[in-house]
């Protein structure tokens, strides 16, 4: 029994170790423990906002998830301790009687060592658990400064996102505004489109990296449409796609916008591995350029290429699969044509 309370330890304590430390200081995303409670406790509250119809409940996700991700560290972290202190029925004595600690006697060591509050109620029955206890002392602070500095990078990614978010929906809060805003009447070109798309570029290769760090960022939901990046970015995506493919080219050069362009792309392929990208069959094929006509925007009134069209599609299941992860469709891009 003693060895496999140990083998169980011992288990225990690399999987913790494995899942924690990848998660938190590799940058290359989250162990496999920590993806799935993230994506677990999302999915569950994505299932209680499409039965409810409240978006408020999505408000809880990202702090349910840090505190499951805390939980979860550090009760694995404290049970494989406790099952190798099992493993040997000698390994805790109490001063007092000099007798072996009981198994909740070993818990409560377990638990007091990995804190860094030892009092010295119970010691190591030799050298070698001696050494242990003051190693896994060690480990107890290097978890606990190693989870808040995690913390604190999680919430600055989660700041940037939503300034990321409020940024675009400055510029308008749909394709058609964001079209307005950046077209200069006056002098019959997108006259700032250049500067706003070097800054957006930056701001979201920031947040792809950010995401790759930190994937629970994604699970961060926002209430408002402002602060959602999903259906701010949808709508920014939207609108390099009606400039790219209808835009005149006297108003302004693609290639300005491309780079932009590759960097939701590139975010995107890095979202799509939290949630399952289905095509939606009632998804419009293409941009709809009929309700700009009273802006007078110039825009080319020809039929897209089967290979663009073929693009779009993609790039607009893609995008759905985008707003069905934070809770929203399509609907909620194109609200003044939908009503």
């Amino acid at each position: 029994m003693n060895t496999i309370y140990l083998i169980s330890g011992v288990v225990v304590l690399i999987a913790i170790f494995s899942d924690f430390f990848y998660t938190t200081v590799s940058f290359n995303g989250a162990g496999i423990l920590s993806r799935n409670i993230s994506w677990g406790i999302a999915s569950f509250f994505l299932w209680i906002h499409k039965k409810t119809k409240k978006r408020g409940i999505l408000r809880f996700s990202g702090v349910f998830q840090i505190l499951a991700l805390v939980v979860c560290w550090i009760g694995l972290l404290w049970i494989g301790f406790f099952l190798l202190l099992m493993g040997d029925s000698g390994s805790i004595i109490d001063p007092a009687s000099g007798q072996p600690a009981n198994a909740l006697s070993k818990l409560y060591v377990s638990g007091y060592t990995l804190s860094t509050l030892g009092i010295g109620d119970y010691v190591a029955e030799s050298e070698i658990w001696e050494i242990i206890l003051a190693a896994f002392s060690f480990v107890g602070f290097i978890f606990i400064t190693t989870a808040m500095t995690y913390l604190i990078s999680l919430t600055n990614a989660v700041i940037h996102k939503r300034n990321l978010s409020l940024f675009i929906a400055n510029l308008g809060d749909s394709p058609k505004e964001i079209i307005v805003h950046l077209y200069d009447q006056d002098e019959g070109r997108f006259k700032n489109l250049l500067d706003y798309s070097i800054r957006l570029q930056e701001m979201i290769n920031l947040h792809n990296q950010n995401h790759y760090a930190h994937p629970a960022v994604h699970y961060f939901y926002s209430i408002t449409r402002e602060e959602s990046l999903s259906i701010n970015l949808v709508n920014l995506d939207e609108t390099l796609t009606i400039l790219i493919h209808y835009a005149e080219s006297k108003t302004l050069r693609t290639q300005d916008i491309r780079p932009l362009r590759d960097s939701i792309t590139k975010f995107l392929k890095a979202a799509a591995r939290h949630y399952n990208q289905v095509p939606e069959k009632n998804l419009p094929h293409f941009p709809d350029i009929e309700y700009l006509k009273p802006n007078n925007i110039p825009l080319k009134q020809h039929q897209i290429m089967s290979s663009a069209q073929h693009e779009i599609e993609e790039r607009r299941n893609s995008l759905q699969g985008l707003l069905h992860s934070n809770g929203w469709n399509w609907n909620d891009i194109y609200q003044d044509q939908s009503n």
